[in-house]
């Protein structure tokens, strides 16, 4: 099992290409991962990135790109 994420100072297009990536290469192997966090600095929501547009979801704010 993989985990993953990424700091939330780099770049969005970089993270969202770098993800993009991820799940392609440890499915293809045969190997799981999952997601540091839901919320929080490594998560979907209310990861404090000032680069993104968010979306209220629940009241929580969510990288919807993500």
């Amino acid at each position: 099992m993989a985990k993953c994420g990424c700091w939330n100072k780099t770049p969005h297009d970089v993270f969202i290409a770098w993800f993009t990536d991820v799940p392609d290469i440890v499915t293809s192997a045969s190997i799981g991962f999952a997601i540091w966090n839901f919320i929080g600095d490594f998560g979907v929501l209310d990861l404090k990135r000032t680069d993104v547009t968010y979306e209220d979801w629940y009241g929580h704010k969510l990288d919807k790109k993500f």
